[in-house]
């Protein structure tokens, strides 16, 4: 508040009714004006008045005529004015004290007032002004000390404090204080020492005002603070940032997303509207307590609104960049591979099986393109209500997705139609009713329906040789030799085998089985002997139902 006083000393002329602009105006001639004027209306209107009072207000009038003499601009027109009313008011003061000359009384000289004044008085009252003694002076000189430090402490604090009730009363109760010191000194308003401490007194006052004023000012314009911090604080407690979608994405779920950001964001903005208004007008000084625990709020609490709010724009708009930023890699990603379906041929026995008509593979990749077309869906209506340059290439990714799915379809289609049972590696009887005799053991519960029977290997002998150590002592000789003693158990295997691919149902489709046969006659004491037995079973390809006699 390095430039309160100035602007006090303005207000401060208002109040003593001047018709002149207040910069204009010297101090001596307001502080005159602002004397004459109490003496006008203290004897308005009288034609006989108490001596007593009267001399006392003409040698009070000396202090004034002091000051308007030493004003800078005797030309001014505030000066002139002071000037005319004084000469008239000793002359109107004269005159009370001697009514029979009152018609011949005439306006003097502005130099004359002060002398004539003076030299009236000097006549009614044949004492010498008192004298000030030493004590005296320096209690005076104290005064002036201590009014200027509160006003030096007072206009560092600003007009600000004065919103508080509490700090008014203490500003209020030490200028006081002041006025009944100064008021001690009556006597000696002439002595330059008192004058100089009632002109400080002047200046505080005058800024006190001023800080009410201003005080009285922004509180109507803030309105009530606590209770609009209270309300934002309510809600900054609700505001909450809308979570990042996470893949698989569902359908309008990133439109949906934004929408929210968009509203929580401006929600975020609209509360932290007042804010910096707040921050620069209230006067909201910092408490120990929080307001959970009854304090009021305090600036800690604005600067908290405001950095969590900031924090809540900057989440979003950060969010939202980093999210565009992933959402393009992840659409590079997922769609750069798509003439690895394009690939797949129907016509092939092996991906024919693999990439068509085994279980379940043609369910998953018809998932695959549908997630990668909702995904591109979804990053295209994003870029549009982002307004970002990469829709129109999106809305043409979209295309390709479509058209790589609906060429799986046909290869899917052609591969059906074109599926076989295996070719016959022999039509040898005797393995064929072997083969459907064990399939359809009790044992084996997974074996379905057999609709036709392949046998897509020739018979075979095989052996193989086995064997498993068990130790049970250990010696361990001085030099740390370790030697492990036990017996060592050889097993012989021998079986014939062979394979045989069926068409059996599974669930509501075909699908060729593929079946491992085996006969052992040497083994381990777990190995079924002399018996035909399923070692292995495989589930192959789907196979339409008006295909499983087709070869």
């Amino acid at each position: 508040m390095k430039k309160l006083t100035p602007i006090v000393f303005l207000c401060a002329l208002f109040f003593v009714g001047t018709v002149f602009a207040a910069e204009d105006i010297d101090r001596n001639v307001s502080a005159a004006l602002a004397d004459i004027e109490k003496y006008e209306q203290q004897f308005a209107g009288q034609s006989a008045a108490s001596k007593n009072n009267v001399n006392r207000a003409l040698k009070l009038l000396k202090i004034t005529r002091q000051r308007l003499d030493g004003a800078k601009d005797h030309t001014h027109p505030s000066w002139q004015e002071a000037d005319q009313r004084y000469n008239a008011l000793v002359t109107q003061l004269n005159d009370l004290l001697n009514p029979s000359s009152a018609g011949q009384s005439s306006t003097a000289p502005s130099s004359a007032p002060a002398t004539k004044a003076s030299s009236t008085t000097n006549n009614t009252t044949s004492t010498a002004p008192k004298q000030m003694i030493s004590h005296h002076r320096v209690q005076v000189k104290k005064l002036k000390r201590d009014i200027e430090s509160a006003t030096d402490t007072v206009d560092k604090a600003g007009p600000k404090p004065f919103q508080d009730p509490q700090y008014v009363e203490k500003v209020d109760n030490a200028v006081g204080r002041f006025q009944g010191t100064l008021g001690k000194f009556t006597e000696f308003k002439d002595d330059t020492d008192v004058v100089a401490a009632a002109n400080a007194l002047t200046t505080l006052e005058n800024m006190v005002a001023f800080g009410k004023d201003h005080a009285a000012k922004e509180l109507t314009a803030l309105g009530d603070v606590q209770a609009r911090l209270k309300e934002i604080n309510g809600y900054v407690r609700e505001l909450k940032v809308p979570p990042t979608p996470q893949q698989p994405f569902e359908q309008g779920q990133l439109a949906q997303w934004l929408r929210d950001l968009a509203k929580t964001r401006k929600a975020a903005v609209a509360i932290y509207h007042p804010i910096p208004e707040i921050k620069k007008r209230a006067y909201l000084p910092n408490n120990v307590p929080t307001v959970e625990q009854g304090a009021p709020y305090d600036m800690q609490d604005v600067d908290r609104f405001d950095r969590h709010l900031r924090e809540i724009v900057g989440s979003i708009d950060n969010g939202v960049k980093s999210f565009t930023e992933n959402l393009t890699h992840a659409v590079q990603f997922e769609t750069r591979n798509l003439e690895f379906y394009d690939n797949f041929d129907p016509t092939d026995p092996e991906q024919q099986m693999q990439q068509f008509l085994l279980a379940g593979r043609a369910d998953e990749i018809r998932r695959e393109l549908a997630s990668k077309h909702l995904l591109v869906s979804e990053a295209a209506e994003y870029a549009k209500l982002l307004k970002h340059d990469t829709y129109e290439a999106r809305v043409a990714l979209i295309a390709r997705v479509e058209e790589v799915a609906a060429r799986y379809e046909s290869n899917h289609k052609k591969a059906l139609e074109l599926v076989r049972m295996p070719k016959a590696a022999t039509t040898d009887s005797d393995l064929t009713e072997i083969a459907l005799e064990t399939l359809k053991k009790s044992k084996y519960d997974d074996v379905g329906e057999i609709k036709r029977l392949v046998i897509n290997t020739e018979k075979a002998h095989r052996t193989q040789k086995t064997s498993e150590a068990e130790f049970d002592k250990i010696d361990v000789s001085a030099s740390g030799t370790v030697t492990l003693s036990g017996t060592e158990t050889t097993y012989f295997y021998e079986w014939d085998q062979f394979q045989v691919a069926t068409a059996e149902p599974v669930g509501d489709k075909f699908y060729i089985m593929y079946s491992t046969l085996k006969y052992y006659t040497s083994g381990d004491e777990k190995t079924p002997l002399n018996q035909w037995i399923i070692s292995g079973r495989i589930q192959g390809s789907e196979i339409p139902e008006a295909n499983i006699n087709l070869d």
